[in-house]
């Protein structure tokens, strides 16, 4: 069990590499605090008190910031990157903007 800030954060660290490194997949919450290796409850409120946002609203962040580096580079379509970032239709992409 982690008792101190730096044990939370190398264990915050793990999953934040996790999510880098499976972006493009579905993210499952439980399989996160199974990184975390913290119960879901409590990997949850830490996860949120030490990054000041929920690990969903980092996965959403850091797909919309992938997302806007592939539209600068006009390398594919619209919808395309939408869906790479997770969304169903490129009118739901372009609100998330």
């Amino acid at each position: 069990m982690a008792k101190t800030w730096t044990d939370y954060e190398a264990r915050l660290s793990r999953v934040t590499d996790h999510i880098y490194a499976h972006l493009d997949e579905a993210l499952d919450f439980d399989a996160l605090a199974d990184v975390a290796a913290m119960s879901p409850y409590h990997w949850h409120r830490i996860y949120s008190a030490m990054r000041g946002e929920s690990a969903t609203a980092t996965v959403r962040r850091l797909r919309l910031q992938r997302a806007a580096v592939a539209l600068a580079q006009g390398d594919c379509a619209v919808e395309e990157i939408g869906a790479r970032a997770g969304y169903a239709s490129a009118a739901a992409f372009t609100r998330a903007f």
